[in-house]
């Protein structure tokens, strides 16, 4: 039985409470302080964040979390519940405060407590490879490495073009159209990949509202009536920014071995270079090692590592 935030032997001036809808103007600036997205392109606005805290399957009053110490917001914690593969992942974040790793307990503590009513097996979280004292919480609090994941960067100015292989075309996402066929083709292009959970329409339609996407920037790959493969790119800071980034892209398994991969990552790549955008983002598991051949081949390079821990709950 893992304690509860609150039997934690936390000092006096701090405490864990739930997050409420009257606290979103504080938590945009605390979670964009704790992950050091304030003054960039990756920065919340609170509509943004709203929206984000609103996607399908995330019950924000239930599933966040805010620390404070002495009279001053610490740190926060959303843990995202993923039903269909009977896991929850854990975000997590401090900011400031003059007991950093005793706030990361009280909200570590918080967020188990929380997994441990839901209907999953498996705690997840990912941290920097080098984040040590991460790693001794996560380690001390029963948590196993599983898997490690690699951030990929692309800067430049010249891209090659790369023809889709013949009776194949590109398309991008048309509005009010395409939610189901996106579900489709990233559900089945991640059967099977570790970690990945199957989406609904109503969380594709949330995601495509967020103002880093644009429909334009969600490409098909098409073979007659059927999406082979797909490219979604976003913009962090929205239309005009010059971070890109490579959210998810995949073959539709029907449609693999057939040369669509690096194509597919290409078209992604130069709309968004067509957009102004001067550098390329993109995260994947260091075990994939087609994938990583593809990347590389397109100029990206590793800037770094993160790992996975897992928690099995009820052990």
């Amino acid at each position: 039985m893992h304690p509860s935030a609150e039997s934690h032997h936390l000092p006096s001036t701090m405490y864990v409470r739930p997050f409420s809808w009257d606290d979103l103007p504080r938590w945009t600036v605390l979670y964009n302080t704790a992950f050091g997205l304030a003054t960039t392109e990756g920065e919340f606005d609170e509509p943004e964040m709203r929206l984000h805290l609103s996607i399908p399957g995330l019950a924000p009053e239930r599933d966040c979390f805010i620390a404070r110490e002495s009279g001053a917001d610490a740190g926060l914690a959303v843990l995202w519940p993923e039903l269909p593969i009977r896991r929850a992942v854990l975000q997590m974040g401090v900011s400031g405060g003059r007991s950093p790793q005793a706030v990361e307990q009280a909200l570590l503590d918080a967020a188990i407590e929380r997994a441990s009513r839901l209907p999953v097996d498996l705690l997840h979280t990912q941290i920097p490879s080098e984040d040590d004292a991460g790693r001794r919480l996560l380690c001390d609090a029963g948590f196993l490495p599983v898997r490690q994941y690699a951030t990929l960067r692309w800067s430049g100015d010249a891209l090659p073009k790369e023809d889709l292989p013949h009776d194949f075309a590109l398309r991008s996402f048309r509005i009010g159209h395409d939610t189901k066929a996106l579900t489709d083709i990233q559900n089945a292009a991640f059967t099977d990949s570790w970690g990945f959970s199957p989406n609904t329409v109503e969380q594709i339609e949330a995601r495509v509202a967020s103002k880093s996407t644009t429909p334009e920037g969600i490409l098909f790959v098409t073979h007659g009536d059927d999406v082979a493969a797909y490219n979604w790119t976003v913009r962090p800071a929205g239309p005009g920014g010059k971070l890109g980034r490579i959210a998810m892209t995949g073959v539709h398994p029907n449609y693999r071995g057939m040369g669509l991969s690096r194509p597919t990552v290409l078209a992604g790549m130069r709309w968004l270079a067509s957009q102004g955008v001067e550098v390329i983002e993109l995260e994947m598991d260091s075990s994939n090692l087609s994938a990583a051949k593809v990347y590389q081949s397109l100029g990206f390079e590793k800037v770094s590592d993160t790992v996975w821990y897992e928690l099995r709950l009820g052990d």
